[in-house]
């Protein structure tokens, strides 16, 4: 159990620490002692303790078991997991408040019955929740009611850009191909490297001896490397070695072992499209980063917990049941 724990711990850290000083794709104003009650803002909006100690409550508890044992009850570090989890919070709501700045300026607004859904949804989570929870939360009804309206509306907008996506791939944008790289920062090994290559030297012998870094078969797709590397390698036919590219990095020479390799190029179509779906949305934040000023209170986030006590995890998911995009 123990061993489950410490790879839960490492999952959560990995996917919860990209974020940096820059939070949910946003960069924040980091400013200590700034005597506000609120956890950030963006512009004119602004995330109350209540919301994001319901956030946080969901996000700990949803994380926070493995089996039957609850890591914040029992004697384990979670000093990691706790610092893993509230990075994902920040990162979730201020992506939720990005998308709310940007349904103002388009004037996106929930439908009435929207809004009937999203009421209905509040009053049923509501309801879940004993006195004790509530109290500790802090939370009324019509709290619940607020923040379920920030999140429908995001997924509403979330889910229009995305529908506004090219999800046509071409096969070269897709393509994978298989290959050996030599890298080298080395001029004069470069240069050795190209003379052998020249005078027939074996590709594999040369890398195992000059080479730095990966030098393992490798499946490379668009965008892994630089303009000028990419521009040549992926004009070589299968066992085609390359000459040698110079970047600012180094030197590359690359042996191609298959052009195409068909599986992964097929795969690798839906990542594809993820990254234009992500790039949509990095965009719309970075136009926003110009247009509003963000502040984050470090000095009330850094020492901010919500009681381990209270149960509740179905935050996101009682507003799924009424109401979802896609």
């Amino acid at each position: 159990m123990k061993r489950k724990i410490c790879l839960l711990l490492s999952f959560l850290f990995v996917l919860f620490t990209f974020s940096g000083c820059t939070i949910g794709d946003r960069q924040i104003y980091f400013s200590g002692g700034t005597g506000f009650s609120n956890v950030f803002r963006i512009g004119d909006m602004k995330c109350s303790k209540e919301e994001a100690r319901v956030y946080l409550t969901t996000y700990k508890n949803l994380y926070g078991t493995v089996g039957d044992t609850a890591l914040w009850e029992g004697d384990f570090k979670t000093d990691t997991i706790l610092d893993s989890i509230k990075s994902g919070v920040i990162s979730h709501l201020t992506r939720v408040y990005s998308l709310n700045i940007y349904a103002k300026e388009n004037e996106i607004t929930l439908t009435e019955n929207e809004k009937l859904l999203v009421e209905q949804a509040a009053e049923d989570y509501y309801s879940q929740l004993d006195k004790s929870d509530r109290k500790k939360l802090g939370v009324n009804q019509s709290d619940i009611e607020k923040m379920y309206s920030k999140y429908a509306l995001a997924e509403k907008v979330y889910f229009q850009l995305m529908n506004q996506v090219d999800e046509e791939v071409s096969e070269d944008e897709a393509r994978i191909m298989d290959a050996y790289v030599l890298f080298t920062t080395d001029e004069a090994k470069a240069l050795t490297v190209a003379s052998s290559l020249k005078n027939g030297g074996s590709f594999e012998t040369l890398l195992g001896t000059y080479g730095k870094g990966d030098k393992t078969l490798q499946s490379i797709g668009r965008g892994e490397y630089a303009q000028e590397v990419e521009d040549v390698i992926f004009q070589l036919d299968d066992d085609e070695v390359s000459d040698c590219i110079t970047t600012d990095e180094g030197y590359y020479f690359v042996k191609c072992m298959d052009k195409y390799n068909e599986e992964l190029s097929e795969t690798n179509k839906s990542n594809v499209i993820s990254k234009r779906k992500e790039q949509v949305i990095s965009d719309m934040i970075s136009q926003q980063n110009e247009a509003y000023y963000s502040q984050m209170n470090t000095s009330l986030w850094e020492k901010f917990d919500t009681d381990n006590s209270i149960t509740t995890s179905n935050f996101f998911s009682v507003l799924e049941n009424y109401i979802t995009y896609n």
